[in-house]
Parts: structure tokens; sequence; C-alpha cells
């Protein structure tokens, strides 16, 4: 499944909270290095327009804190009770 059919399964209710906390994740992942430059300047775009939680905006946050820190990401999505997404992203650690 791609991050932006998974973003698209989100409440748009739980998407500002759920950023917020997807980005404090990625801001302490010692990994961090791990995200693409790509990915790294479009998250910066969408954060300068405050536009995070918009579905391309979260697209891009879930794909980089994802590949920043997988288990802490999983963890937080757990805590939204979004099952489906976090099952998604154990099956991509594998």
């Amino acid at each position: 499944m791609e991050y932006r059919e998974l973003v698209k399964t989100i409440p748009r209710t739980m998407r500002e909270v759920l950023s917020n906390k997807l980005m404090d994740v990625l801001l302490e992942a010692k990994a961090g290095d791990a995200v693409p430059s790509s990915v790294a300047k479009t998250l910066l775009y969408y954060w300068q327009r405050d536009q995070l939680a918009s579905e391309a905006g979260l697209t891009a946050l879930l794909r980089a804190v994802v590949e920043a820190d997988p288990v802490r990401s999983a963890a937080v999505i757990g805590d939204f009770g979004l099952e489906e997404i976090k099952l998604a992203i154990s099956l991509k650690e594998e």
C-alpha cells in the first residue's frame, strides 16, 4: 500500500494532532539521515506553509518518519488507533 493511500484512511479530524506527534518523532529520530533529501525538501515546503496536516503534507511526513524511526512511528500511529496503518508500517520494516 502506498503512503498516500494510507493517509486517505486517516480521519481529517485526527490529522493535525497526528502530524504534530509524527513531527516530534522525526525531529528526535537518531536516523534522520535515512530520509531522502527530496522527501525532506517536500516536508519543509509543507511545514513552511502550515500544511503538514494536508493529505500531501501528511503523506510526505509519514514517509519520512517511517524511514527515520519506524518503531516509534508505529507506536504513535497505534496510539491513535490506526491499526491498519500500523500494520502496513510494520510490514515495510521487514
